[in-house]
């Protein structure tokens, strides 16, 4: 004789009520083992992920400054969450025109505290010889997410303007500067229930 439980018999009602009240990293797991209340799940993690509860619980460190992203859409297909990253442009001066690696680390918030955890590092790379005013879209896959990026080499300001006593002055030629823009982060499902 078999025990087994039909869900099929249970109102749709007390199936919600149950999976509002377990935690993202069990919704994720439950999702992945069991096909009968999957949609169940998927449509859970999609109400939180749009009602806000989950809002500012992942953030991002690009070069020397911290962004949080916020969650902007599910998609049920990938189960994929997009995050939006709002953040200013990050300016990066460098002296020679090659290869330059920019380190940036996925950050998770430590539970009721507002510190955040360094989950996951993953390199944003600055190619040599990109022409000035001219922007590159970036798409970095790591370990635990994927992040959207653009970056820009900025316009070098000309010496031509000055008298010959201001260009003696001058030491060093000046630097090469990029602007970096993270524009949006995905995590899958899988990082939910792993770093969870």
């Amino acid at each position: 004789m078999s025990a087994q439980f039909n869900f099929n018999r249970l109102p749709h009602e007390i199936i919600s009520i149950v999976m509002n009240h377990l935690p993202l990293k069990d919704l994720v797991r439950i999702e992945r083992t069991s096909k009968l209340i999957q949609d169940f799940c998927l449509e859970e993690i999609e109400h939180r992920m749009s009602s806000g509860s989950a809002a500012q619980e992942w953030g991002l460190m690009i070069h020397l400054g911290q962004t949080i992203a916020s969650p902007s859409q599910f998609d049920p297909k990938t189960k994929t969450i997009a995050y939006s990253v709002p953040m200013d442009p990050v300016n990066i001066n460098t002296m020679f025109d090659h290869r330059r690696q920019i380190h940036c680390s996925l950050l998770r918030r430590i539970p009721s505290t507002p510190n955040y955890n360094l989950s996951e590092p993953f390199v944003i790379t600055i190619q040599k010889g990109m022409a000035e005013g001219h922007t590159e879209q970036l798409d970095i896959q790591g370990k635990l997410c994927q992040v959207q990026a653009s970056i820009t080499r900025l316009v070098t300001p000309s010496q031509e303007g000055q008298d010959d006593k201001n260009k003696k002055l001058i030491l060093a030629p000046a630097p090469l500067t990029y602007a970096l823009q993270v524009t949006q982060m995905r995590l899958p499902l899988s990082t939910l229930a792993t770093v969870c």
